[in-house]
């Protein structure tokens, strides 16, 4: 029932109330996947991928046979039905081992191909499973194998903002891979990742922040494009007023570009201290986290100091010591030698 749901404002809750996995609702789906005409199949997959909503039934549904038949139904045909089974294996790929199970089933090259459908809902399935795909080590190369770094690319000036915000988020997981990292950098992928920062989609904007953090993190070429293609205002606009997960994306950006001397005068002329000072006297232990590493490798360069220490930094860095989380208290300590104090 739908009753009663106006009580609670938020969302679905992220797991469904433990579903009892229905065998034989299941097998029926199946059959219609395997026999049923293109309405059916459509139906059926679409149907599945609520059943595959709830962990539990992810992997009943992989042991009981659902991936193989999902996957073929991938091929080119009829989008509706393309669509849905690509949103199947999407939930389905929320689950560590059914992420290699669907590539082994060659899920990847089907779905790399979906992302240059007419159809929208076609293009925002297939980028979607791509997206719980990625996080996968092995499936980071197959995508790039397969030509998905360029179709996912082409995807980023997309209308519509959630196939953008899979997109990036695909990407983000792709960059984690050094091959990847230099294929996405020499297709020229920075400079419409940094136009994503200034989406008004939160999904959009974190994606983009973590694809380019991850190209950053130590490639000091990749640290000035992403300075040069403009990154660093918008950075510091997500610093200053978003939620306390995205303020924390935008920090561990800037960290991660921190490690250029040009580009710490380049975030220091933006405006990018105080809303770091602000956000060590966050409560939200990742905000600290990424802001105290950001501070430290700031204070790397004598030039940032005095602003710090107007700021006020000082004592936000002392009262973090005893944060009672390594990387918080290595930070601050950290930062505090940087800028003299013992």
């Amino acid at each position: 029932g739908e009753g009663g749901g106006a009580k609670k404002q938020q969302g679905p809750p992220a797991v469904p109330p433990s579903v009892d996995f229905e065998i034989e609702q299941f097998s029926e789906l199946m059959g219609q996947i395997d026999q049923g005409d293109a309405d059916q199949k459509a139906y059926a997959a679409m149907e599945l991928q609520t059943m595959a909503l709830d962990s539990k039934s992810q992997v009943l549904m992989a042991q009981n046979g659902a991936i193989d038949p999902l996957v073929k139904l991938l091929q080119p045909g009829d989008p509706m039905v393309q669509a849905s089974a690509a949103g199947a294996l999407w939930n389905l790929a929320a689950n560590e081992q059914n992420k290699f199970a669907i590539a082994q089933s060659g899920a990847i090259q089907p779905l790399v191909a979906m992302l240059y459908s007419e159809v929208r809902e076609a293009q925002l399935s297939a980028a979607g499973a791509l997206q719980n795909l990625c996080v996968n080590a092995s499936n980071k190369k197959t995508v790039a194998a397969s030509g998905g770094i360029e179709a996912l690319m082409m995807l980023l000036s997309d209308k519509d903002r959630h196939v953008k915000a899979k997109a990036a988020g695909a990407l983000q997981s792709l960059a984690v891979d050094e091959d990847n990292q230099k294929k996405i950098k020499s297709l020229g992928a920075i400079p419409l990742i940094t136009k994503l920062l200034s989406s008004r989609t939160p999904e959009v904007q974190s994606n983009a922040a973590g694809a380019l953090h991850n190209l950053a993190v130590n490639d000091e070429d990749a640290q000035l494009a992403v300075a040069n293609a403009g990154a660093i205002v918008p950075l510091v606009g997500l610093m200053t007023n978003s939620t306390p997960d995205l303020q924390a994306k935008a920090a561990a950006t800037i960290w991660s570009i921190a490690g250029r001397e040009d580009n710490r005068k380049r975030i220091v002329e933006a405006g990018g201290i105080a809303p770091l000072v602000k956000m060590l006297q966050s409560n939200h232990l990742d905000c600290q986290a990424k802001a105290s590493g950001a501070v430290r490798c700031l204070t790397m360069s004598a030039f940032t100091r005095p602003e710090f220490e107007q700021t006020g930094a000082i004592p936000h860095l002392v009262v973090l010591l005893s944060s009672g989380n390594q990387e918080v208290t290595i930070n601050a300590a950290g930062a505090l030698e940087n800028m003299g104090c013992r």
